[in-house]
């Protein structure tokens, strides 16, 4: 699992710099994700699936701040591009980057405590 929770930060990080040093045509980044199903693939037992339901609602909360951070930044120009305008592909690169990142601090809490 960690692995793909790291590879989901890769991909959501290099998304956030392809949208800033290529506009739309950054967007093109997430085909990265196409990789993901033949990553670190094995059956999970029942503890794996409640920690990744947990993943999951630290997540939404993650992506509701970034969604926030991105409308109240909507009018910044960060290397000619206007944030606004790119908006959808950002917050998907904030949901793969908050995804992995909760994913590798959870299962590493896990990993110590059990």
């Amino acid at each position: 699992m960690k692995k793909r929770f790291i590879f989901e930060c890769c991909v959501g990080l290099i998304m956030v710099i392809a949208i800033y040093f290529f506009g739309v045509k950054g967007l093109a980044a997430i085909t990265f994700l196409a990789a993901h199903p033949f990553i670190g693939k094995k059956e999970s037992d029942e503890r794996e699936n409640q920690l990744f339901y947990k993943v999951g609602n630290y997540t939404a909360g993650a992506s509701l701040l970034a969604a926030t951070l991105i409308y109240y930044f909507s009018d910044q120009v960060i290397s000619g591009h206007l944030v606004g305008n790119h908006w959808f592909g950002l917050l998907i690169a904030s949901f793969l980057m908050a995804h992995g990142v909760s994913g590798l601090i959870i299962f590493r809490d896990a990993d110590r405590l059990g």
